[in-house]
């Protein structure tokens, strides 16, 4: 445990030569790594869209953008001091020794700072965020994609959290589960038709918040008209038109997407850790799949109307 603590402690302050010769070039590889693939940036501009600010806020920078003077060592220290505070950090383990574990959280987070509130920096801001809706296009020459967006349920432990939003995701779907079919969603089976076409459906849960997100992906014409039938299938989804035994299989699939995402020790400690940050409740996968199971019909066509009418665009 000594030497995972020692990786946790007080970041050190980094020197300019570092800055300079590793950071900037890593950053410049990112850069081009995201912004290369159409999807990732119509579903970056879709959070743009959506939040503004926040959640808003590109994870990446474009290349365009004036980043350079937020990589210094003064913005990095005081981002540093924000970030390593004590209420951004939730210490979870798995099997240790209690004694040993209270010696050692002892030593390396006893001196740790509770946070600087007037810092531009801070890590977790106390404004909730707000969605506003919205569309935009992108002039693009690396691919064609669109998003069709809408407020999603935020993660689980939070007051946001709607075990139906993923219930839905898995309902309309799009990538086929089984290899060499199209597969039996909602989506898939609406624009089976186009073989030049990927389509995806995710609801990206976060601390107050959530944007579910349709993403399509391909050649052009493919992606304009297959648009149209993935709005018609949720239509269908948001007037009732949904076979009973559909969604008892999105509630099965849902249930199976929970427990796959926390079937290694890493991915469960890092999931509990997030919702002791976020939510002060641990991750609990048997009060998730409880949630999915009690999902009814009426929930599903709910919320897929409610999303239409705060429907969101992005083309890229």
């Amino acid at each position: 445990y000594m030497s995972a603590f020692a990786d946790l402690s007080p970041p050190r302050r980094i020197s300019d030569h570092e800055l300079n010769e590793v950071v900037r070039n890593l950053l410049k590889y990112k850069q081009q790594a995201v912004h290369s693939n159409p999807e990732t940036v119509a579903v970056d501009a879709a959070h743009g869209v959506a939040f503004h600010r926040g959640l808003g806020a590109s994870i990446t920078p474009s290349e365009t953008s004036p980043y350079e003077k937020y990589i210094s060592s003064d913005a990095l220290a005081e981002f540093a001091q924000s970030a390593y505070s004590k209420s951004n950090i939730a210490l979870v383990a798995s099997g240790p020794n209690s004694a040993e574990l209270s010696k050692w959280v002892g030593q390396f987070f006893k001196d740790t700072p509770t946070g600087n509130a007037s810092s531009k920096y801070n890590v977790l801001p106390s404004v909730a965020s707000k969605y506003y809706g919205g569309e935009q296009r992108i002039a693009s020459k690396i691919g064609n994609a669109v998003v069709i967006a809408f407020p999603g349920s935020s993660a689980f432990g939070t007051a946001g959290y709607k075990a139906e939003a993923s219930v839905l995701a898995a309902l309309l779907g799009g990538e086929s589960t089984i290899k060499w079919t199209p597969g039996f969603s909602l989506l898939s089976q609406a624009t089976k038709g186009f073989n030049q076409l990927r389509v995806s459906t995710q609801n990206n849960a976060y601390s107050d918040a959530g944007l579910f997100t349709v993403t399509l992906s391909g050649q052009a014409d493919q992606v304009g008209a297959a648009s149209k039938n993935v709005v018609d299938a949720l239509k269908k989804a948001a007037a009732g038109e949904v076979a009973s035994e559909d969604i008892k299989k999105a509630i099965a699939l849902a249930k199976f997407r929970a427990l796959e995402s926390v079937q290694t020790l890493e991915t469960g400690l890092e999931a509990t850790g997030s919702g002791l940050v976020h939510g002060n409740k641990p991750y609990q996968i048997n009060e998730i799949a409880q949630a999915l199971e009690k999902v009814s019909e009426q929930q599903v066509k709910e919320v897929c109307y409610f999303f239409l009418s705060t429907l969101l665009m992005s083309w890229c």
